[in-house]
């Protein structure tokens, strides 16, 4: 940040009550600089550079992106939810302590349940059988579409797979989390290549010289990931002038440097 940049334009919060002036000249007082430079400090050390706590300190919470976690919240969530169901399962502060001695156990379990195979799996199951009981005859371009916004659709609107994302965000250099993603992206790359090996024979597809199903599916998850991001800020994918998802357009634009028959897929009528 520039020294001499207007703080006070930045700060809507600070000295909110001071006459203008005042607020001003706090806004950009070095102090008011100081206190945020050492909150970018903090959040450097509890997030970016958080390598999980210690098991055995007693008073070590665990990583502060889960610092509302208490076992008071715990329990009461578990009431509101027991009070809707038939046959609840009744959660005590007592059987929390029988489990997890330290919160910060219970916290690298939640991480570690967050992060687990099986919701990848299942989530690649789902969309792996949609696709290949598309009818046999369909065009590429309408599989495209369908698959794009298949798979959009299945990632965008999954709170655990938006609570996945904003926690290996939050926590790059955590050993666990570092783990769990590189597991997870290798399965997700592995059943994509092999699914679309499979569509592909549909069409007769031949992969140029050099060329793998991996690297198909490296490129084509390269640009998902990149719209999942803008869409899930922006509200939707972002579309072309053609009508069709970035997406689409990307991956039709990528096929020819793919595939060796590729101009064998345009649009009927096109």
């Amino acid at each position: 940040m520039q020294r001499d940049e207007d703080l006070s334009t930045i700060l809507s919060n600070v000295a909110a009550d001071a006459r203008p002036t005042t607020r001003t000249k706090i806004a950009n007082s070095p102090e008011t600089r100081a206190f945020l430079e050492i909150g970018l400090h903090l959040l450097r050390d509890d997030l970016l550079d958080h390598r999980g706590p210690d098991m055995l300190d007693e008073h070590d919470a665990g990583t502060r992106l889960f610092a509302g976690l208490s076992q008071a919240r715990l329990i009461e969530r578990a009431d509101r939810i027991a009070a809707g169901e038939d046959r609840p399962t009744m959660l005590t502060v007592g059987m929390f302590r029988d489990r997890w001695r330290y919160k910060s156990r219970y916290t690298e379990d939640l991480i570690a349940y967050l992060m687990r195979p099986s919701l990848t799996e299942r989530t690649m199951n789902e969309l792996r059988e949609a696709a290949l009981n598309l009818p046999a005859g369909l065009p590429f371009p309408q599989l495209a579409r369908y698959l794009a916004d298949a798979v959009m659709s299945a990632t965008m609107r999954d709170p655990l797979w938006s609570l996945q994302t904003i926690v290996w965000v939050a926590l790059p250099n955590h050993p666990r989390v570092q783990r769990y993603l590189k597991a997870r992206y290798e399965q997700w790359i592995a059943a994509w290549a092999s699914t679309y090996e499979q569509l592909a024979a549909r069409y007769d597809l031949r992969l140029r010289p050099g060329v793998t199903w991996l690297d198909v599916a490296e490129m084509f998850n390269a640009v998902a990931d990149g719209a999942r991001v803008r869409g899930m800020a922006m509200g939707a994918v972002a579309s072309l002038s053609s009508g069709d998802s970035v997406v689409v357009g990307a991956i039709r634009a990528m096929m020819p440097t793919l595939f060796l028959n590729a101009e064998n897929l345009a649009d009927p009528g096109s």
